[in-house]
C-alpha cells in the first residue's frame, strides 16, 4: 500500500512540474517581445490562417489594400507622434487630412503586429469619411520600446494617454475608437475606464473576451494541452513576471461598465480568437451595441473577405449612434 501512495506521488510531482514547466514557457511565448521560438515556430501554430492559404481573390483584394494604406502612410499630411510613459517611449502615426473636421479615430492594431501593417487601410478609409486619426504602435511592438506585451489590459492605460493627445490636438475633437484582434481588446477593456465625453464609440473587430480565455484557447488549439492546471499555473506566473493577472486582463468585465455604443466584427473563420467570444463581449456591454459577423472570414480578416459589406456596417453605426 505504502509503494501505491508513493508512486502517486511521484506521479503528481512529475505531472505538477511538467504542467510548471508548459506554464513558463507559454508565458515566455505569449507575454514577451523578445521570443525567437514564437517568430519561427509558434506564430504559425497559434495562427495558421497566415501561412496555410493559396493564392485566391482574397489576396488580391488584401495587397490592393496594404497598397492602398501604405501610400497614405506616406501622405504629406502624416507626421510621428511619440509620447513617453513610465520609461517607455511610444510610438503612433497622426494623420490630419481634414485640419478643421471634429472627428477623429484611434486605430489599435493586432498581436505582435503595429499600427501600418494592420490599420494604415483602416485609417485612410476613416480619412474618405472626414476623419482624421491617430494610429499607434502599442508597447513591445512596432516602433515603440517595451519587452512585455499588455494584451490589451496594459495598454488601456495608455490608450488613455492617446486620447489625451488628440485632444490636445483638438479639444473639441469626436473620437471613435477602433480595434483589430489584441487592439479590439483593448478598445474593450479601455471602455470601462473613465473616459472624457469625447469619446463617442467603439468598434471591436476579432477581440478576445479575456486573456485567461484566450490563452485557454491556444493551448488547446494549438498546443493541444489541458488547460488546468497549466492555465492557472500561468496566471500565477504572469502576476510575478509582467505585473497583471490573465483574469483580470478582461474584456468583460470592463464592458459591464461601458455605456458608449459598441459595434462588434467577427469572422466565423477565425482560428485565434474563437469567434464565440463575440457573443460574451456582446451580452457583457451596457451600452447600445450591434454586431456584424462575416462567414469563413479568418482571423483580422473581415474586411478583406466583405470590404464594402464591412465598411457600410462600420460607418452607419458610426453616423447613427455616435454623433
Amino acid at each position: 500500500m505504502t509503494g501505491i501512495i508513493w508512486i502517486v506521488i511521484i506521479l503528481i510531482g512529475l505531472i505538477m512540474g511538467l504542467a510548471f514547466y508548459a506554464a513558463n514557457f507559454f508565458i515566455n511565448v505569449a507575454l514577451f517581445r523578445e521570443n525567437e521560438w514564437y517568430h519561427t515556430t509558434g506564430h504559425k501554430m497559434m495562427n495558421p490562417d497566415n501561412f496555410n492559404k493559396g493564392r485566391s481573390q482574397y489576396d488580391l483584394i488584401e495587397e490592393k489594400q496594404l497598397q492602398k494604406g501604405a501610400e497614405f502612410w506616406e501622405q504629406p499630411f502624416a507626421a510621428d507622434h511619440w509620447l513617453d510613459i513610465e520609461n517607455e517611449r511610444l510610438y503612433s502615426r497622426l494623420f490630419q487630412p481634414h485640419p478643421k473636421s471634429k472627428k477623429w479615430v484611434i486605430c489599435v492594431h493586432g498581436y505582435r503586429s503595429y499600427g501600418k501593417r494592420d490599420m494604415s487601410y483602416v485609417a485612410s478609409m476613416f480619412a474618405e469619411q472626414g476623419y482624421n486619426s491617430l494610429v499607434p504602435d502599442l508597447r513591445a511592438h512596432g516602433q515603440s520600446s517595451g519587452n512585455v506585451i499588455g494584451m490589451g489590459w496594459l495598454d488601456r492605460l495608455d490608450l488613455l494617454s492617446w486620447i489625451q493627445e488628440v485632444l490636445k490636438i483638438d479639444p473639441n475633437a469626436e473620437i471613435i475608437l477602433f480595434g483589430g484582434s489584441m487592439g479590439a481588446s483593448t478598445v474593450m477593456m479601455t471602455s470601462g475606464e473613465e473616459l472624457p465625453k469625447n469619446v463617442k464609440g467603439l468598434v471591436a473587430d476579432c477581440g478576445y473576451s479575456s486573456v485567461y480565455q484566450e490563452f485557454g484557447a491556444m493551448l488547446r488549439s494549438a498546443f493541444r494541452l489541458p488547460n488546468f492546471p497549466i492555465l492557472t499555473i500561468a496566471d500565477s506566473l504572469a502576476r510575478k513576471k509582467v505585473g497583471y493577472s490573465l483574469k483580470e486582463a478582461s474584456a468583460v468585465d470592463q464592458l459591464a461598465k461601458n455605456k458608449r455604443p459598441l459595434l462588434l466584427i467577427h469572422g466565423t473563420g477565425d482560428k485565434f480568437v474563437p469567434h464565440q467570444m463575440l457573443y460574451k463581449n456582446m451580452e457583457a456591454t451596457n451600452g447600445v451595441k450591434e454586431s456584424l459577423m462575416i462567414e469563413k472570414a479568418p482571423h483580422l480578416s473581415s474586411f478583406i473577405y466583405e470590404p464594402e459589406h464591412y465598411f457600410e456596417t462600420v460607418f452607419e453605426f458610426i453616423h447613427r449612434y455616435c454623433q
